[in-house]
């Protein structure tokens, strides 16, 4: 499994898109998705005709992907997405409603928003090479400040995402928790998103990856679950500083022997965020981005960690 952060296909992105270059913000990236079985990015944009605007005229914090963002994650490979962050209610009902249209008719799994209310908690499941996968995605923030937007995005909920983590729990192999929230270009997550993050490894949940800061932030083990507590942008311009330029990607290689499954390794991806990602190939960079990692985790990783961490 790769997961990766912030994925922003509206904007510059979004009218390249448009002109019908859909592999564009992906295209010096995917060699690195072919062989991988799951490829995980938080979608930080909406997927909807909105007549050519890829952002608002009156708010540039306000923007949208173009209907042809969904073939734009098919080809190159990305399979699985949160929905749930503050810009999923952008352009309003119509524009989360064809986003989840336009993410099913290219095939891309989403969790994290529903159009039925009943089923916005709802865990993402699925099997892939014989080990089973639950996947939920929740958001602290929301752009909108009315309230029409509840029924159809999973908040941060304790009270509600709780009961569905342990309601699967001893049905699935592994549980993964998409977070949306806390501060903008922090080096450390606040001490509230590190006891929500620890509770959810209490309650079950083997891998939590945190989005929003726009930032990379540490790793952390914890009680035989990996906190990863923001990793920062992926497809996503940001050029004035520098930790929203470097970023990384975590590669997740599971096993499963006699009935158990384990995770075999977790490897560091040095990446150059931006309108087209890309792994880096700078020394400097490459170390800069380790050094950083090491900084702010609570273990110390090489570039391939490896090790027999049965997820229990």
């Amino acid at each position: 499994m790769l997961t990766f952060g912030d994925v922003n296909l509206g904007r510059h992105v979004g009218k390249m898109l448009l002109q019908g270059d859909t592999l564009y913000p992906f295209r010096r990236i995917r060699q690195i998705f072919s062989t991988t079985d799951i490829v995980f990015i938080n979608l930080e944009s909406q997927l909807s005709d909105q007549h050519g605007e890829t952002q608002s005229q009156k708010n540039n914090l306000i923007f949208t992907g173009p209907p042809q963002g969904g073939a734009s994650l098919a080809q190159a490979g990305i399979n699985i997405v949160s929905t749930a962050n503050n810009h999923s209610y952008d352009y309003g009902f119509r524009g989360l409603k064809e986003t989840i249209a336009n993410l099913d008719s290219s095939r891309i799994w989403h969790v994290g928003t529903a159009i039925d209310s009943s089923r916005r908690y709802s865990p993402l499941i699925r099997q892939i090479s014989g080990i089973s996968f639950a996947f939920f995605a929740v958001t602290e923030l929301m752009n909108s400040s009315c309230c029409e937007w509840k029924p159809y995005i999973a908040l941060a909920d304790s009270g509600k995402l709780f009961p569905e983590i342990r309601a699967i729990r001893d049905s699935v192999d592994v549980v993964v928790v998409s977070y949306h929230g806390d501060e903008e270009y922090k080096d450390k997550p606040t001490a509230r998103q590190k006891r929500f993050f620890h509770q959810l490894v209490e309650s079950g949940v083997n891998i939590v990856l945190g989005h929003h800061s726009h930032v990379l932030q540490g790793i952390e083990a914890y009680k035989g679950g990996w906190c990863v507590y923001s990793l920062g942008n992926f497809v996503f311009s940001q050029p004035k500083r520098k930790w929203t330029r470097l970023s990384a990607g975590i590669r997740w290689m599971f096993e499963k022997y006699e009935g158990k499954v384990y995770i075999r390794s977790v490897t560091i991806i040095p990446i150059m965020a931006g309108f087209q990602p890309s792994e880096s190939t700078d020394a400097r960079e490459r170390k800069e981005i380790l050094d950083r990692v090491h900084r702010l985790s609570n273990i110390r990783f090489p570039w391939s960690y490896s090790d027999s961490l049965h997820i229990d």
